[in-house]
């Protein structure tokens, strides 16, 4: 099946849960890409937002489909799902104004940061939503959950000063590395 509007969209990843639903998050140009009612985000932020949508196990229909995005450039690349339907995405954004709830990071540190977002199985809400970076450009392209709910998200940081707990590595030791993070 298609999945967008009238502008420029990609799927960048996709998932599976147990039941068949396929969980899918990308990039969207379009202020008419398809989303549902009782979504989270129902509008285009601007500037390119990233979407979460789940087709049903017979890709008859979307389960849901919502934004996810603010005033910047947003990308998801990553996404997960949970015994419980839960969606977990990551990606990158350039926006001042993404939507962050009960956030480890609650501002945009960089030019850049990547993402995380937890989004309930009806898609109605983030549990959470956090910035995730440093003063330079941060991407999280993959994300996997655990049966307690803990997240771990991999990509790649320009940020000397990007947030590190009980680190392996500590210090950025060139101009690009990668990042390996556990969020509960």
């Amino acid at each position: 099946t298609y999945l967008g509007g009238s502008g420029t969209d990609s799927g960048n990843a996709i998932t599976v849960s147990s039941t068949g639903d396929a969980f899918v998050t990308g990039t969207t140009n379009s202020s008419n890409f398809p989303t549902t009612s009782g979504v989270f985000q129902p509008s285009y932020g601007g500037s390119g937002d990233a979407f979460v949508a789940q087709v049903n196990s017979t890709g008859s229909g979307l389960v849901y489909s919502s934004y996810l995005g603010g005033n910047g450039a947003d990308s998801g690349l990553g996404i997960a799902v949970d015994s419980n339907g839960n969606a977990y995405v990551t990606g990158s954004t350039q926006s001042s104004t993404f939507p962050t709830v009960n956030a480890e990071q609650t501002v945009n540190a960089g030019s850049s940061d990547a993402f995380v977002a937890e989004v309930n199985f009806t898609g109605s809400q983030l549990d959470y939503s956090t910035y995730l970076g440093g003063s330079q450009a941060d991407v999280g392209q993959s994300i996997k959950v655990d049966g307690n709910g803990n997240v771990f998200v991999a990509g790649y940081t320009f940020s000397t000063d990007f947030p590190v707990v009980n680190p392996v590595q500590g210090s950025n030791a060139g101009t690009e590395n990668a990042f390996v993070t556990e969020l509960n």
